[in-house]
């Protein structure tokens, strides 16, 4: 039996194909056509999504992923509890579904887990060792961060260009430089706190599309898994056939 799963995030689309050893990813696709993006996909026995693009997406990808496969994809949302790990939100659904499985697929593996998502938004969860989610922050990722200054700044040009934490020697320097300088700043403070109260060792996990540009300025140990959006999908959906 084949099956397709899917990350539906904010601003990018991922997929994964299997059927038994056989596996087959693809991604990133940014654009929100969704006919369009769907049909680049493969066709598979069952469809598993997790989408955070919300109610009336999830209906229109849902219509999309139909008429592909010929089966109705099956939706994962974020529970009070799964896998061990219990939430802490009142509404346990508003918690997005990507940094759900993420944690629930560091917690399977992991234990004690931080998680790093450096995506449109650069989100921070932490899980403790009994799967206790503990909480998290959401703050603008870099791509939103130079958009804004960009929009509300006059005169202000970014030339194309890798950022360092080193002291900016152009406008555009100084752009790319301090906001990189001050995520890391951010990312950096979180983890040394989480530490505090989480186990020192505790594995923290970095994802996400700019995992790479901020990643290479972390003091820190971390291990860098660019799908586990995915692999946690993939891993519940495993656990509820």
């Amino acid at each position: 039996m084949s099956r397709l799963f899917v990350d539906v995030g904010n601003t990018a689309l991922k997929w994964r194909w299997r059927e038994g050893e056989r596996c087959q990813q693809g991604g990133c696709r940014h654009e929100r056509q969704w006919s369009a993006v769907m049909a680049t996909l493969p066709v598979a026995d069952q469809v598993w999504v997790a989408s955070v693009a919300g109610s009336e997406a999830d209906q229109a990808i849902a219509a999309c992923l139909k008429e592909l496969t010929g089966v109705a994809p099956q939706f994962y949302y974020s529970r009070a509890q799964h896998l061990g790990v219990r939430s802490c939100y009142p509404e346990p659904r508003r918690l997005g579904a990507d940094r759900w499985v993420a944690m629930v697929e560091c917690y399977q593996r992991f234990g004690a887990s931080v998680v790093i998502d450096c995506g449109s938004a650069l989100t921070i969860d932490a899980v403790d060792a009994d799967g206790r989610f503990l909480g998290g922050y959401i703050v603008p990722g870099l791509g939103m961060l130079r958009n804004a200054l960009l929009r509300d700044t006059a005169d202000v040009h970014v030339e194309p260009g890798g950022a360092s934490l080193a002291l900016g020697q152009s406008t555009g320097q100084c752009v790319h430089n301090g906001l990189l300088r001050m995520s890391v700043a951010f990312v950096t403070d979180v983890v040394v706190e989480l530490r505090q109260t989480l186990a020192d060792t505790c594995q923290v996990v970095v994802t996400g599309g700019d995992a790479a540009e901020l990643s290479k300025s972390f003091s820190f140990d971390f291990l860098h898994m660019p799908d586990l959006v995915l692999d946690g999908l993939e891993r519940v959906a495993a656990q509820q056939q």
